[in-house]
């Protein structure tokens, strides 16, 4: 889940990128893009952490089962 918001804002800021290139200028305001850029940070540590707390998990339980 979290994988895809990130997917879907990254992708939100592609296609920013690529209008300001091309002279449409952006759509939101600075404030939009703080958010969005934090949200994306959270799940990136989020994601991160709960990787790290599985493996240490799976390696107390098969010191556990030895």
């Amino acid at each position: 889940m979290f994988n895809r918001i990130n997917y879907f804002i990254l992708a939100i800021f592609f296609i920013e990128l690529v209008s300001l290139l091309e002279g449409f200028g952006t759509h939101f305001e600075h404030y939009k893009y703080a958010i969005m850029l934090s949200i994306v940070v959270l799940n990136y540590i989020v994601i991160n952490r709960s990787t790290k707390l599985e493996l240490i998990k799976q390696s107390f339980n098969s010191n556990k089962r030895s």
